[in-house]
């Protein structure tokens, strides 16, 4: 990515004291420009993998692989300092189910994009649009749990949480010039409310106790030995997920755990027909192998045919 206006200098926090002449910085200003990095298994169960707090001058790349026990502490001194965020709706989830923190202050501009009238607001659409620049999408969904993090990540993961304060001042200015229409006064009011909703509804996030898999093998009747072995496969899944393994993510998906489960593998080498991706085959077939062989037969209460039509 070739530097422009938007590339400020940028720090690596990895250390307590990286971290810590970090915070007067984000004490001292006004807004603190905030978007995260997570592993890839969804916002009920991942870890953050990477925190990115900017100013108007400055930013800053936090990883809490290295500094764990100091992530909370951190978010709890910014969170006295006003936030912006790009869809603070899924980024406050994992805040709250992580830390338990959720910023006294923030203004979404996902929400302040769709209040003007822009209907798929996402960061890149918004970016190009308001700020005439394109974020490129090699890392959109790269692995950000390995270390060390390519100079390509570490540029992407900057580039989105400075742009937030120039994206901010640049709706704002169109908020104000278009105040005045009717649809868009009358949107524009209701956001305060809309904004202290949705902190509602994060302050009050609690982790879903049902999984829509689980909940289709009891319609299926596949019994409760079918159930267990299915808690433990997504048990794997999160577990070698948020650990980075991007194949675990990719292949343990619930159509392939609800396929093994309905029509078990007979041997191990007709399970290792059933994982088509070499790397994650070669690691993991064992402790998958030995999950599903277990004696314990699953049982079909229902008409087979019936049970085949819903995995289809």
């Amino acid at each position: 990515m070739a530097p422009d206006r938007y590339d400020l200098p940028t720090v690596f926090v990895d250390t307590p004291e990286k971290l810590a002449e970090a915070l007067p910085h984000w004490h001292q200003a006004n807004l603190l420009a905030v978007d995260t990095e997570f592993s890839l298994t969804g916002m009920h169960h991942c870890v953050l993998a990477l925190l990115q707090v900017a100013t108007h001058d400055m930013a800053w790349l936090v990883d809490p692989l290295a500094i764990p026990e100091l992530i909370r502490p951190a978010l709890l001194a910014m969170s006295e300092v006003p936030w912006i965020i790009h869809d603070f709706s899924g980024d406050g989830i994992v805040f709250k189910r992580l830390f338990d923190v959720v910023p006294s202050s923030v203004m979404d501009t996902m929400l302040l994009a769709r209040a003007l009238g822009y209907n798929q607001p996402g960061l890149k659409t918004m970016a190009k649009l308001k700020l005439g620049i394109n974020i490129p999408k090699e890392e959109q969904d790269s692995n950000w749990m390995t270390r060390p993090l390519r100079d390509s990540q570490l540029s992407y993961a900057a580039r989105d949480a400075t742009l937030l304060l120039p994206l901010l001042r640049a709706l704002g200015e169109e908020a104000e010039a278009r105040r005045h229409e009717p649809g868009v006064a009358q949107r524009l009011a209701q956001l305060p409310r809309e904004m202290n909703a949705l902190k509602a509804r994060i302050r009050a996030y609690r982790v879903p106790e049902g999984f829509p898999l689980l909940e289709k093998i009891r319609r299926m009747g596949l019994g409760v030995e079918a159930e267990r072995k299915a808690r433990r496969l997504m048990e794997l899944r999160y577990e070698w997920g948020n650990e980075g393994d991007v194949g675990a993510v990719m292949e343990l998906g619930n159509r392939w755990i609800l396929a093994r489960l309905h029509h078990p593998p007979s041997t191990r080498e007709a399970l290792e027909r059933v994982i088509p991706n070499p790397r994650f085959r070669r690691r993991r077939l064992e402790p998958l192998w030995q999950i599903l062989k277990e004696e314990h037969p699953v049982q079909v209460f229902e008409d087979e045919g019936d049970a085949a039509d819903e995995t289809a």
